[in-house]
């Protein structure tokens, strides 16, 4: 599939969303004769930046995070901007790394030992759940 990238004076060129992010990316800067080291990325008609020159996205394929056939403007990211993603991206992180911490403090500890039962002298698991216990098929012995 295809989308439209707007940029200058209402000028538009059709690009594929059939490739890589970085692909994308270092087409428009070819195509609008940026230097590689300028930041660029796409917002949509609500202004909202797709913020495709993160690093994490930039091996995924332009089909995940754009819309086919829909046009899209082109934004040249400064280096405040820049440093306020990288900021956001790294508090991110850190929030995902401390919902881990607490996850993996809340799991259960291993099992306690078996205690034994007061007297009937078998062992029972603290932590089992409630079963219903096997009985004994009544032979000669019979019942008590």
């Amino acid at each position: 599939m295809f989308l439209y990238i707007k940029h200058g004076d209402n000028e538009t060129f059709l690009a594929s969303t059939n490739c890589r992010v970085v692909v994308l990316l270092q087409y428009m800067r070819s195509k609008l004769g940026l230097p590689e080291s300028e930041l660029v990325d796409l917002c949509d008609d609500k202004g909202s930046l797709k913020l495709m020159f993160q690093s994490h996205l930039s091996q995924e394929y332009c089909s995940q995070l754009l819309a086919s056939r829909c046009t899209f403007t082109v934004c040249v990211i400064n280096k405040t901007l820049q440093t306020q993603t990288e900021s956001l991206e790294r508090a991110r992180l850190r929030h995902l790394r401390s919902q881990e911490d607490r996850r993996s403090t809340e799991m259960p500890t291993q099992a306690q030992p078996t205690q034994p039962a007061k007297g009937r002298g078998r062992a029972v698991h603290v932590e089992a759940p409630d079963e219903e216990p096997q009985r004994r098929p009544a032979g000669k012995r019979g019942r008590n």
